[in-house]
């Protein structure tokens, strides 16, 4: 697994060893459920991504769909930064492997490969941009008499995100007062791509961005309306249990409008 393999790596690395068939040998340690951000010996100050609820929700149609778009935040609300670096792969023309950087509280650099990918991915009207993979999902759920979350009915297009310091939202010592990370770099042969959320910092989208919507067509009643940072549990974080926001909405809209009226609220 993935999640096993940074691991090693990071015990590796911490430890100064030679990672040789020799020093591999002993016996196996399943390590599968563990998170390398609670291990005190490699002191890790780890990210932790969290995404806003969604807002500013307006109702589109196209043709026959009808889409709901929604403006979305992933926040840092962790120890330090979320980084990635990559190198474009010659063997595969758009698409560079991700490697996640945490650093220690002695401000050492530490490796985890296995990080998702970058790629580079077009928008329609603005060009290319290398963004990172299943940042984050929109989903739509049924509710349970109660208001909790039932069963996903869909998800939406919005995948890919730049992963930057767009709008500083904290105000912690830890939060760095100018960008560290820029906007997404639009060359294609760029060397060395980093890309990154500093802590108290977002990566901010508007609801009229490209792919910022999930189809509601043809559905009716209550449903939450979930935004999902790192859906596919890539990155290395904090916590792993606090990464989405949910908003309450009836459909089909009414007068472009999906209030959650009579709805149940979430305990």
């Amino acid at each position: 697994m993935p999640a096993r393999r940074r691991l090693v790596l990071a015990v590796v690395l911490a430890c100064g060893l030679a990672a040789g068939p020799a020093r591999a040998q002993g016996p196996a340690v399943d390590v599968s459920s563990t998170n390398p951000c609670d291990d005190p010996f490699l002191a890790l100050k780890c990210p932790n991504l969290r995404m806003s609820p969604p807002a500013d929700l307006r109702v589109q149609r196209a043709g026959r769909v009808v889409r709901l778009l929604a403006t979305n935040h992933i926040v840092n609300v962790g120890q330090g930064p979320l980084e990635l670096i990559g190198t474009p792969d010659l063997a595969l023309p758009g698409f560079a492997q991700a490697t996640q950087v945490i650093r220690t509280r002695m401000g050492l650099p530490r490796y985890f490969p296995d990080a998702g990918w970058i790629y580079f991915k077009a928008i329609p009207g603005q060009g290319h941009y290398w963004k990172y993979y299943r940042a984050a999902r929109f989903e739509l759920w049924t509710l349970n008499p109660d208001g909790t979350r039932s069963q996903l009915r869909r998800t939406g297009p919005k995948l890919s995100y730049c992963f930057r310091d767009l709008r500083r939202v904290r105000t912690w010592a830890r939060t760095p007062r100018g960008r560290v990370y820029p906007a997404c770099s639009r060359s294609y042969g760029q060397r060395a791509l980093r890309l990154g959320v500093s802590p108290g910092w977002a990566d901010v989208y508007p609801s009229t961005y490209h792919q910022n919507w999930i189809s509601v067509t043809g559905l009716r009643g209550c449903f939450a309306f979930v935004h999902r940072a790192d859906p596919t549990g890539e990155l290395i974080e904090q916590r792993e249990d606090d990464n989405l926001a949910q908003r309450i909405i009836r459909l089909p809209p009414r007068h472009g409008s999906v209030a959650p009226r009579g709805c149940p609220r979430p305990r």
